[in-house]
C-alpha cells in the first residue's frame, strides 16, 4: 500500500487487523467486519474481500503502514478508521488484551492522542447505545 491508498482500504484493513487480532478470523468475525463495513463505507463488503484483506495483512505491518500513510489523511478519515475497528472489537461484546492493544496501535500509528482516542471511543459508545 501506498498513500494513494483509498480511506476505504485503509478502514477495512484495519477491521480486519482488530477482527485478527486475537490469532484467527472466523466465519462470525468475518460477517461482523461485513455488516460494520457496509454501515461505515456504505456499500456492501464480500467475505472473499475479507478474507483478502486478511491475507494482505499477513504481507504487512498494519501499524507501520498506516503510520506511513497518516500524512495523508484527514482527521476525519483517521476517525473513521479508528472507530470502524472499535466496533469490530465491540461485536462479540467482550474485549480482550490483544484487541486493545491492536486499537491503541492503529490509534497510536494515525497519530491520535491517547485523550483524543478516549473521547472517540466514549462518544462511539454512547451513539451505539442509543441506537441499540
Amino acid at each position: 500500500m501506498n498513500d494513494k491508498t483509498p480511506q476505504s482500504d485503509w478502514v477495512l484493513k484495519a477491521m480486519v487487523a482488530m477482527a485478527a487480532s486475537d490469532g484467527h478470523l472466523d466465519s462470525r468475525e468475518i460477517g461482523h467486519v461485513q455488516s460494520i463495513y457496509e454501515a461505515c463505507e456504505g456499500r456492501p463488503l464480500t467475505a472473499d474481500a475479507v478474507a483478502h484483506a486478511a491475507e494482505e495483512n499477513t504481507k504487512i505491518n498494519i501499524r507501520d503502514e498506516l503510520a506511513a500513510a497518516a500524512p495523508g489523511l484527514e482527521k476525519s478519515e483517521k476517525e473513521e478508521i479508528v472507530c470502524a475497528a472499535y466496533r469490530v472489537l465491540l461485536a462479540d461484546n467482550r474485549v480482550a488484551g490483544e484487541e486493545s492493544k491492536k486499537l491503541h496501535d492503529i490509534a497510536n500509528a494515525l497519530n491520535i492522542s491517547e485523550i483524543h482516542l478516549g473521547a472517540m471511543l466514549e462518544d462511539l459508545s454512547a451513539s451505539l447505545e442509543n441506537n441499540a
